[in-house]
């Protein structure tokens, strides 16, 4: 489990680099002008990983209302760092670095953001090899759209490319910090759900507040479907990954019960 979200944590690391393919005029031009419905693709993949760790949350609790009341309590609690220290969850379009001037509280809040994704992902793999990997699928994904964003606001706030790259990586770190603390959580089994609840209520209002599109953020209403086809596209693509990795696992379990039962006899 340790070693599983270790590995992962490591994996998304490296992703706070991905700012470098910005250097290039051409590419960084190819991206910008897609970023935006990358963003909605992590929207649709954000909704299944959701679903998928609150049924588990579901599973495990002693009722459904206290499943769904840690939840909340999650999506609010969630809410009030982002009140405090908006910089946690920043929009990730091409004019980002028009809107954000702290570049300080920007670290900061990533830094942060990063150390409560450590602690998703080890409660995600104690829960189940499978989750753990659609959890992390989903941080990669989201990360790499969040770094490529602070990128831009720390490129406007004067920073050179490599000093930029390297306060990415740096503050991308935490999330080790976050993996640690959540391992030594995860002795109890209440702790455990209590920390699977509470992810889903981050992953909600993540997806509500920074990644669903918004009516009113577009002009026309053939602009605002084909965002609403990318949420669909995330939706199906990891609907089927979840299903896929959720079969092999069941399958394997199934082989290694069938293996047993034939050395006892």
């Amino acid at each position: 489990m340790l070693s599983q979200a270790l590995i992962f944590s490591l994996v998304i690391m490296s992703i706070s680099l991905v700012g470098v393919v910005f250097v290039q005029k051409t590419t960084r031009d190819f991206l910008e002008n897609r970023l935006s419905f990358l963003v909605s693709f992590s929207a649709g993949v954000f909704l299944i990983t959701a679903g998928a760790i609150g049924l588990e949350v579901f599973s495990v609790a002693t009722s459904p209302w206290l499943g769904a009341g840690l939840i909340i309590l999650g999506y609010l609690l969630a809410s009030g760092i982002h009140f405090v220290l908006p910089e946690t969850h920043h929009h990730h379009d091409k004019d980002c670095h028009k809107k954000h001037h702290g570049a300080k509280r920007l670290i900061i809040g990533d830094s942060l953001h990063n150390a409560a994704d450590g602690v998703v992902l080890i409660t995600a793999f104690g829960a189940s090899a499978t989750l753990g990997f659609a959890v992390a699928v989903s941080i990669i994904i989201h990360e790499a759209l969040q770094e490529i964003s602070e990128f831009f606001v720390l490129k406007q706030a004067g920073f050179s490319t490599m000093k930029a790259l390297f306060i990415n990586f740096l503050s991308s770190s935490t999330i080790l910090v976050g993996v640690l603390i959540g391992y030594y959580a995860l002795a109890s089994e209440t702790v455990e759900m209590v920390l699977l609840a509470v992810s889903v209520g981050f992953f909600l209002h993540v997806v509500i507040h920074d990644l669903l599109p918004k009516r009113s953020h577009h002009e026309t209403s053939s602009q605002f479907f084909k965002h609403m086809l990318w949420v669909l596209l995330g939706v199906i693509l990891m609907f089927s990954v979840s299903t896929f990795l959720s079969e092999s696992h069941n399958h394997s379990e199934s082989n290694l019960t069938e293996s047993s039962l034939d050395n006892e006899y």
